[in-house]
C-alpha cells in the first residue's frame, strides 16, 4: 500500500538528503488498523523525473508487526507508478490542452512525448469523479 505525505521540500532537495529525509512515524496501520506504529523496513530506489533533470530518490518502507504486510510512503510531489513528477505532468497537460501558455517547453528536454500526455488526460478525466 501507498501512503503519502508531504515533506515539505522540492524534489532536488528530497533527493539531496536522500535516506536523511524527515519520513513519518505511522502508528496505525492502514491495512489491519492496528494501533501499534509500524517500523521502518528499509528503502527503495526510484526515478522522480522534471523538465530539465531526472533524480534517483529513496523510498521509505515501513512493516506492521501484526498482519505483516508494508506501506511504502511517497513525497506529495510524486504519483504512484509514474516517473514524472506531478508539478510536471500538471504543467505539461495545462499547456497541451491550451489552458496555460507554453513556456519554454522545447527547451526541457526530459517532457513526456503527445503520447504520454494524452495517456495523462484520458486517466485524468477517467478519475475525475473519484477526485
Amino acid at each position: 500500500m501507498i501512503r503519502f505525505h508531504d515533506f515539505q521540500v522540492d524534489v532536488q532537495t528530497y533527493a539531496q538528503r536522500g535516506k536523511q529525509n524527515d519520513f513519518p512515524l505511522l502508528k496505525r496501520c492502514p491495512h489491519c488498523q492496528a494501533k501499534r506504529p509500524l517500523y521502518r523496513h528499509g528503502y527503495y530506489e526510484r526515478n522522480a523525473v522534471t523538465s530539465h533533470q531526472s533524480y534517483r530518490i529513496w523510498i521509505a518502507r515501513y512493516h506492521c508487526p501484526e498482519c505483516r504486510r508494508t506501506v511504502a510512503v511517497l513525497p506529495s510531489f510524486l504519483l504512484p507508478y509514474f516517473q514524472y513528477t506531478l508539478p510536471t505532468i500538471w504543467r505539461v497537460v495545462k499547456e497541451r490542452l491550451g489552458l496555460t501558455p507554453k513556456r519554454g517547453m522545447e527547451e526541457a528536454p526530459l517532457l513526456p512525448t503527445d503520447e504520454g500526455v494524452l495517456f495523462y488526460v484520458r486517466r485524468l478525466f477517467r478519475n475525475l469523479n473519484h477526485l
